[in-house]
């Protein structure tokens, strides 16, 4: 296992070069099998979307699920394996066969905790190929911090994905969705995952009521209890 640092992916770079060091590293895990190390520090890796976790590579950090948020000793964020964006543009994350992301933290910074009006409707942190299958993906002890979506495996008939493992993810996701799966051609197992307002509690704070509310009346399960009590 190599370390994402020794590719050039440092917490003092701007987001691009980050972004582009990360994709370098995984072109080379990528023909080996290779796992790289999100080495924990006291600040994030900022990137921008469009990151390939291509096939057989493997993302690792150093935390379990994080479920009240880590804590800088001295500033309002997180600390550790922690990836920080604010890209509107792409998926943070875009995940192909055989591929594994574990142990790491996702930061939205810019996210709003109190307005409803400005949740800002981030592409998903983590999504599935489009043009590649993503079968055997394991996304495991992952927090996400202000994500909208975290994780999309809506796929097509023509790019399906397969089995799909799930497990001790914790997050608040501002659009009512934190994980949405079409087209998987065996049954996913999503086990022991933790949705909670209170997520970033440690080093900012709950959510607002308001936004808590807000998030609830666009979730697709509330919308589909409210259409069946009205009939």
């Amino acid at each position: 296992m190599k370390s994402i640092r020794d590719f050039g992916v440092l917490p003092e770079n701007v987001a691009d070069v980050n972004t582009t060091n990360l994709q370098t590293a995984i072109d080379w895990a990528s023909p080996r099998g290779a796992a790289l190390y999100v080495e924990p520090d006291a600040e994030p890796y900022r990137l921008t979307g469009g990151v390939i976790l291509k096939m057989n590579a493997s993302l690792i950090g150093a935390h379990g699920p994080v479920g009240r948020g880590t804590r800088h000793s001295s500033k309002a964020q997180p600390v550790g394996s922690v990836f920080a964006t604010d890209d509107l543009g792409e998926p943070l994350l875009i995940v192909e066969h055989a591929t594994q992301v574990r142990g790491i933290q996702f930061w939205y910074p810019k996210q709003t905790l109190s307005d409803p009006e400005k949740i800002i409707a981030y592409p998903p942190t983590i999504q599935a190929s489009r043009t590649n299958s993503a079968q055997g993906v394991t996304l495991s002890a992952l927090t996400f911090y202000g994500e909208y979506i975290a994780m999309d495996f809506n796929c097509s008939p023509s790019v399906i994905c397969e089995q799909l493992v799930i497990e001790h993810c914790r997050g608040y996701p501002l659009s009512g969705e934190f994980v949405r799966i079409d087209h998987c051609y065996d049954v996913p197992r999503i086990v022991n995952c933790h949705v909670n307002p209170a997520n970033m509690r440690f080093f900012a704070s709950g959510f607002s009521k308001r936004v808590v509310d807000a998030v609830v009346a666009r979730s697709p399960m509330w919308k589909r209890s409210a259409a069946t009590t009205r009939s």
